[in-house]
C-alpha cells in the first residue's frame, strides 16, 4: 500500500469516526446509541 492511500484511509476513517460520534450523540434513545456502538465495533478498522 502506498503512502497515498494509506493518508486517504485515515482521512476516510476519522470522518467515519466523526460520523459515527455525530450519530451517537444526537441519538435520541438509548436503543439508537447501543445500535450505532454495534455499527461502529463491526465495521473494518485499518
Amino acid at each position: 500500500m502506498s503512502m497515498i492511500d494509506r493518508i486517504r484511509q485515515r482521512r476516510i476513517a476519522s470522518r467515519e469516526n466523526r460520523a459515527i460520534n455525530r450519530a451517537w450523540a444526537t441519538a435520541p434513545s438509548q436503543s439508537m446509541r447501543d445500535e450505532i456502538a454495534i455499527f461502529a465495533q463491526r465495521r473494518q478498522i485499518f
